[in-house]
């Protein structure tokens, strides 16, 4: 049996702490390594506990999940950070997601799926929910057709993508995983995990979620206006 994920759980109500970590605890494959209650603990306990996931609020003390989440992934790269909130606003989601964040996902949430999402992370699949990526491509499309942004895949050098990476980039902007794009494109998971990481490189972006943002924001995928976006 593989080593559990080890989540550290940081809110500072101390009765939703106590509430994720019963629903967490009840998996098999989770364990609760500890829990933080501001952005100066979470750090903190990240140095003294290394767990795999940091299961996180935004709005805390101590600087907040945004100021967490740059300290976390600028010292402890191997650290995950899923954000659980009330923030919808996508201004909150560009830049948690720039930060570093894996995942991001509302307090309203039915409870199983938080463990979803943490496995999904744990495997290196980052999570948006749906609403938010449309949310968020809407901001993003209307910020672009105020200021258009010049560079495209065929006119800047540095992000030129093969026509195989544009179709696998597109998938991912659709939230779907790399065993969902293997099987629409007809190719092996361990292809389109290359293709990943050969666009991840190109681009210059650390992530799946940052390049989906990358690629709305500079028109590298069709237009998504009334498309449903999946999450897997």
């Amino acid at each position: 049996m593989s080593e559990p994920i080890r989540v550290l759980i940081a809110d500072d109500h101390a009765l939703l702490r106590e509430g994720l970590r019963h629903v967490l605890e009840m998996e098999d494959d989770i364990e609760v390594v500890g829990e933080a209650a501001d952005g100066v603990d979470v750090v903190g306990k990240c140095r003294e506990l290394q767990p795999d996931i940091v299961l996180m609020d935004v709005s805390m003390p101590g600087g907040g999940g945004l100021e967490a989440t740059h300290k976390i992934k600028q010292q402890w790269p191997h650290i995950e950070v899923v954000i659980l909130t009330v923030h919808d606003d996508q201004q909150y989601v560009a830049d948690l997601i720039n930060a570093g964040a894996k995942g991001y996902i509302l307090k309203d949430v039915e409870p199983h799926r938080v463990a979803q999402v943490l496995r999904r992370v744990h495997d290196g699949e980052p999570f948006l929910e749906p609403n938010l990526m449309a949310k968020l491509f809407q901001r993003l499309q209307e910020s672009r057709e105020k200021a258009p942004v010049a560079a495209t895949a065929e006119t800047d050098p540095k992000v030129r993508l093969t026509p195989r990476e544009l179709q696998v980039l597109e998938l991912v902007v659709d939230g779907k995983t790399n065993k969902e794009i293997a099987d629409t494109l007809i190719i092996s998971e361990k292809t389109v995990k290359n293709h990943v990481t050969n666009l991840l490189k190109k681009l210059n972006l650390s992530d799946r979620t940052q390049a989906a943002v990358y690629a709305l924001r500079h028109n590298l995928v069709p237009d998504r206006a009334g498309r449903p976006h999946t999450a897997g």
